[in-house]
């Protein structure tokens, strides 16, 4: 049996951030991850706060955080600790030499996969909004075998988005082979393709002809594997500094390379990540949770500690568990209050420009994020919820996913 000051469940944004955290207060960290969390999903952006209750864009998501009530997550972890916890991912993806973009009081405008723009906080420097302010000419980049990437497509959506700008494609050939014992060619692909110098100066080469201080190439998100921007570094000096990535439909490499950035500093810190951890099952006396366990074919670990960090993700990730008439949490058997009635769950209609009722179902926390059930009685005095297990917010109709896992894990882990 193991036995650690904090152990960490999932493998996401919020739980290498929790682990990371905790190890940089010096505490013994264990991180059970079963598979990868969702940032090859989210891209990577960490959207604090996009859209209020109206469907308008918020401007300041600092100052929209200060109106919002109980039981957002929001509302319970406290501006103090939304700003701190802010400034503390800013720091460990600069320390990382990974920095990000951006600011807790403004949104920016982060280019999408179909031409439009979508609100977010803070950003990898490969999404460096700015250079739409700075540029007059677009050029979307396409690489003639990626798939999932539709260049022409991006384009017209700019051309209604930014009418002002002058807005054209360019095809770059790759060097692979072709034919039906090949499999398709992915973003990766490109990705770890460009990691190599002779094959980015070809690219570079067949892209410079159009290059000037005022056209931005707007690649798919490909620029580099590794958290490093040495890639980015070398398009820019090549392209005169104005190259930018889309937000594409994932899995995505922005996503990837922020996982690879978390998951090298938990390492760093001493954090233990036992992967393919399947945690089934806890062990609990009174409220207090002694340990939990894993299962792996047929062998059967437990993993004691002083405090447990539950970042499963939701009913997607399959950290909750919707069944008719009831929806609970499995290691720790939480049952999460919904309306009987399963048709209560959902509008008619899936997009309906509000958020739908399931969106928020989640656990139910004090204001120290340790779960409490329906009559607001403590289950567990060492458990805190991080991460989209929390319930009373809609993480995809309010652009809060990312925002709500960073600022969920530091409020976590400043309770310890």
């Amino acid at each position: 049996m193991s036995k650690s000051d904090v152990v960490v469940i999932g493998g996401g944004i919020s739980g290498l951030f929790a682990a990371c955290l905790a190890a940089k207060k010096k505490k013994s960290v264990t991180l059970l991850s079963y598979g990868q969390g969702a940032l090859a999903v989210a891209g990577g952006i960490i959207d604090i706060f996009g859209y209020d209750q109206d469907g308008n864009m918020v401007k300041d998501p600092l100052e929209h955080i200060k109106t919002l009530a109980l039981p957002h997550p929001y509302a319970k972890i406290g501006v103090d600790h939304v700003k701190e916890a802010v400034d503390a991912f800013l720091n460990l993806c600069k320390e990382s030499n990974y920095p990000y973009l951006g600011n807790i009081r403004e949104n920016q405008l982060v280019p999408t996969a179909i031409g439009g723009f979508k609100p977010s906080c803070l950003t990898p420097m490969s999404i460096d909004t700015n250079l739409f302010k700075k540029c007059t000419k677009l050029v979307v980049v396409d690489f003639d075998l990626l798939k999932d990437f539709y260049a022409q497509l991006i384009a017209e959506g700019f051309s209604k988005t930014c009418p002002n700008k002058q807005i054209s494609t360019i095809t770059v050939k790759l060097p692979y082979e072709t034919g039906p014992h090949f499999r398709d060619v992915s973003a990766l692909d490109v990705a770890r393709l460009l990691e190599d110098d002779v094959s980015i100066l070809n690219v570079i080469e067949q892209l410079k002809s159009k290059a000037s201080a005022d056209t931005l190439f707007i690649f798919p998100p490909v620029i580099g594997e590794t958290p490093n921007n040495r890639v980015l570094n070398k398009l820019k000096q090549a392209l005169c500094g104005n190259v930018i990535e889309v937000s594409a439909i994932p899995p995505s490499v922005t996503g990837y390379r922020t996982d690879a950035m978390l998951v090298k500093i938990a390492k760093t810190l001493g954090v233990e990540i036992i992967e393919k951890a399947n945690v089934f099952s806890c062990v609990k006396e009174g409220t207090h949770c002694k340990k939990v366990l894993t299962q792996n074919y047929s062998h059967v670990y437990e993993y004691e500690a002083d405090e447990f960090i539950l970042a499963t993700g939701g009913i997607f990730g399959g950290g909750t568990v919707a069944q008719m008439s009831r929806m609970f949490e499995p290691i720790f058997n939480i049952e999460i209050d919904v309306p009987k009635d399963n048709q209560q769950w959902s509008y008619q209609y899936l997009f309906t420009g509000k958020p739908q009722p399931f969106a928020t179902y989640g656990i139910n926390t004090d204001e120290s994020l340790r779960p409490i059930d329906s009559n607001n009685q403590l289950l567990y005095d060492n458990v805190r919820v991080v991460g989209r297990a929390l319930g009373g917010y809609d993480f995809c109709y309010e652009k809060s996913g990312n925002g709500v896992a960073i600022c969920s894990a530091y409020h976590a882990i400043a309770q310890i």
